[in-house]
């Protein structure tokens, strides 16, 4: 006869410790209980000692996108309002943002300069998943043919392959050997951990615009490292990233030899713990800067 402590044994002897160490993690926190973002003092060097910092190339994730994508394809649609994420699986058609709303139109915004007056223009997203960017570019500007490129990790480029043939994917940095008329980068930049260097390498690949948007900000706080715990968005998984300091992020922009066009408050705002002040999320639109003068 099977009794319960035989069963345990059983469910022990059969699972993979990792498996069974994950179960005893999900329950011991409850999702209510799990602090989402946190201030890591020790940088970037926590994602060699937590094995839970397993960064964006997971399974959960991508399963989590294509769970959302025909909600997110359902929000294009007209008369609703674009108030969905491109890339989050919390995208509603039926449950109106209104951040959401304004990372949407100031991208239409941003677009709507790169495109004016252009039949053709070509594209880089960069950190795009499989192509959300893409789908809202069509709609918002059906009459321009994008020429769309976009680098992300090995999972999510698959699958954009799969749903976007005639577009190019890369799993690499090769996408940044030549220039693009519009170069975008929309919650992405925070996640490299050398990033000063990556903006450089998309500051050249940039023929007119770069868009860096969806960035956390501290006005009055150095940058920092943090860690976020995404699991209430069935993503398996967490990540560190970088909370810029806005002036030092500019700085580095003009280093890049970038000049601000445009800043856009987004509205979107996260709590760190262990730090005092409230980090928000912003967009910067740059053009690059023109010679001085002599």
């Amino acid at each position: 006869m099977l009794t319960k402590n035989n069963l345990k044994k059983f469910i022990k002897n059969v699972t993979p410790p990792i498996l069974l160490d994950a179960a005893r993690k999900v329950r011991r926190l409850p999702l209510d209980r799990v602090v989402e973002w946190e201030y890591m003092p020790e940088g970037w060097a926590a994602q060699k000692s937590d094995r839970k910092i397993k960064g964006w190339n997971v399974n959960s994730v991508l399963e989590a996108y294509k769970n959302s994508w025909p909600e997110f394809v359902e929000s294009l649609k007209e008369p609703l309002p674009l108030s969905g994420y491109p890339r989050t699986p919390l995208a509603k058609a039926s449950t109106p943002d209104i951040i959401a709303h304004n990372v949407r139109m100031a991208y239409a915004y941003v677009l709507g300069l790169c495109a004016a007056k252009k039949p053709h223009i070509s594209m880089l997203d960069w950190g795009g998943g499989f192509g959300q960017y893409y789908l809202l570019s069509k709609t918002l500007f059906p009459q321009t043919h994008i020429e769309y490129h976009c680098k992300d990790v090995p999972i999510m480029i698959e699958y954009g392959r799969e749903l976007f043939p005639k577009n190019h994917y890369y799993e690499d940095d090769s996408c940044l050997d030549r220039k693009y008329d519009f170069v975008l980068s929309s919650s992405s930049l925070h996640y490299s951990e050398n990033w000063a260097s990556v903006l450089q390498a998309l500051a050249k690949s940039s023929g007119e615009y770069l868009y860096i948007t969806r960035i956390p900000v501290v006005l009055n706080t150095p940058t920092y490292v943090m860690v976020q715990r995404p699991y209430r968005y069935n993503y398996g998984t967490e990540y560190l990233s970088w909370c810029f300091n806005r002036q030092d992020f500019l700085e580095q922009a003009k280093l890049a030899g970038l000049e601000l066009r445009r800043e856009f408050l987004l509205g979107e705002e996260a709590e760190i713990k262990g730090q005092p002040e409230k980090c928000e999320f912003r967009g910067f639109l740059f053009s690059p800067a023109l010679p001085e003068k002599t």
